[in-house]
């Protein structure tokens, strides 16, 4: 239950920085052309960036599922000394 907590609050996070990201682009858009050239790059970094830190965040939660439901995968970071059959 509380991954799933986790997941829904990371989703709405995203949401609401996503939408103030695009408001605020779409506002510099009107003040002057002057912010027109640079448009792109002002909305799309920290679009990019807020999608890499969402993916690291899934694939932290990932790796922390695979390491409770796989042996081998404990054996690696170290938790229990010999893969027990």
């Amino acid at each position: 239950m509380s991954y799933l907590l986790l997941i829904l609050s990371m989703l709405a996070a995203l949401l609401i920085l996503v939408l103030f990201i695009l408001v605020l682009g779409l506002w510099m858009k009107g003040v002057s052309s002057v912010a027109l050239p640079g448009l792109g790059l002002i909305v799309a970094t920290p679009l990019i960036l807020l999608l890499l830190l969402f993916l690291e965040t899934v694939f932290v939660i990932l790796a922390a599922y695979l390491v409770r439901l796989i042996p081998f995968a404990r054996l690696l970071f170290g938790e229990i000394d010999e893969i027990q059959g």
